[in-house]
């Protein structure tokens, strides 16, 4: 076997690769804003395709703190992110919706007000409902909207025949289609909001109004990130890796937004050799005829021999391979119903769990886990998964082709082991 060498660069030398694709995703919108020119401008829609563990939001705090010009949404994925950003900011630079016990009002009203006020702002993606509205209301026509990481751009709502789509919200004239499949409120949709309330579900209006509803023209409603948010704004910079493999690309180029891809080339190949070097990929025999696909692996019963050879095979993986090795840096990734003995009580394990002798210890993460350090202290991971988009999804998006399916799945679990202490240059 042939291994290709790479000559590994100073983090320096990335860093500057990195400043340069961020300056050029931004620069098209300050000429814009210098000009005034602002009408009917499409937004420059940037994805900086650039490997895990390389400082993409330490880089991005960095470049935002030289153009105090500019407006920025920046929106992470966790709590713990939004603080990051804002003590590493300047003091005073980003703000960000405060507890709603401490400021009186909801995080989607103080958001509001934040917009209003002209801040530059960083939230959490629990607000993309609202930063949609705010984006088809004209609010961030004046912001650089940069995203970091997109998890779940793309999933099935719920299923409505198209027949019923039509006779309920579409003839009474609340809503229209538009060729992508957008449901968008006509203008007497949005005058009788309270009429719609009558026929729509709560959840399913606040998709509509934020620009996150599509329906398939067959039976399924699709919950995606808000469409405003990259046809409104001066510009919109996503942080990702392997935008190839995701579900978002195909929901650009399906909702016909044009975008470029700013590639990473030198910490790309850096990557590569951090993998080779670092990297350990081991199977366990035991399991290779227990499938781990979503629905599949929910449909084992407790005491059925899957979840029996699951709980076997853990076991002797925590009592010989990982007997010297912490719990606490130990990361599985499973069904959340098959570690836990159910979604609102986290304190019992369950069926993949119980017996293993790890549940007490361990990290449980999704396997749509990305954008988050949390877990860069793990030294060893298991992955109980089979890692495959929703076939209803992929008809929808045009992209149910092998070569797309193999690239979603490894840019999935490339991301996923990304979260541990390989992001750091140490072993896995």
């Amino acid at each position: 076997m042939t291994t290709d060498s790479y000559k590994v660069l100073e983090s320096r030398q990335v860093d500057q690769e990195l400043i340069s694709h961020l300056l050029q995703a931004f620069e098209t919108s300050d000429t814009f804003r210098s000009t005034g020119q602002l009408e009917d401008k499409q937004p420059t829609i940037s994805i900086i395709d650039y490997p895990c563990g390389f400082g993409k939001t330490t880089t991005l705090i960095e470049t935002i703190a030289q153009l105090s010009e500019l407006k920025f949404l920046i929106v992470v994925q966790t709590l713990d992110e939004v603080r990051r950003v804002l003590q590493e900011a300047p003091e005073g630079r980003l703000k960000s919706p405060e507890s709603p016990s401490t400021s009186g009002k909801t995080k989607s009203q103080q958001l509001e007000d934040l917009v209003l006020s002209g801040a530059s702002i960083v939230i959490t993606h629990a607000l993309y409902e609202r930063a949609g509205t705010l984006a088809l209301e004209g609010g961030l026509n004046h912001y650089n909207v940069i995203i970091d990481e997109v998890p779940n751009a793309v999933t099935v709502a719920r299923q409505v025949s198209f027949q019923s789509f039509q006779k309920h919200y579409l003839e009474p004239g609340y809503c229209e289609v538009a060729p992508s499949g957008l449901v968008f409120p006509t203008e007497k949709g949005l005058s009788e909001a309270d009429s719609l309330k009558e026929v729509m579900d709560g959840k399913t209006m606040e998709d509509l109004f934020s620009g996150r509803l599509f329906h398939d023209g067959l039976s399924h409603l699709i919950q995606t990130i808000p469409v405003y948010l990259f046809t409104r704004p001066l510009s919109v910079t996503v942080l990702t890796f392997m935008a190839e493999g995701t579900l978002f690309t195909k929901f650009l180029s399906k909702s016909d937004i044009d975008y470029q891809i700013l590639k990473g080339a030198s910490a790309a190949a850096v990557f590569r050799e951090t993998a080779r070097q670092k990297l350990s990929i081991r199977t366990i025999p035991a399991l290779e005829d227990v499938s781990f696909a979503f629905n599949k692996q929910q449909s084992y019963r407790p005491k059925s021999q899957e979840v029996s050879k699951v709980n076997d095979a853990l076991k002797n993986l925590r009592q010989r391979k990982l007997a010297d090795v912490p719990l606490a840096d130990l990361m599985v990734t499973c069904a959340k119903s098959n570690w836990y003995h159910s979604a609102t009580d986290l304190s019992k394990a369950g069926p993949f769990a119980k017996l293993s002798r790890m549940f007490k210890g361990a990290n449980w993460v999704p396997n749509t886990t990305r954008g988050t350090n949390n877990y860069s202290h793990c030294s060893h991971a298991v992955y109980l998964y089979e890692q495959n988009a929703n076939p209803v999804l992929l008809q929808w998006l045009g992209a149910n082709t092998r070569a797309f399916r193999d690239a979603y799945a490894l840019s999935e679990m490339i991301q996923w082991i990304w979260r541990t202490q390989i992001r750091n240059g140490e072993p896995v």
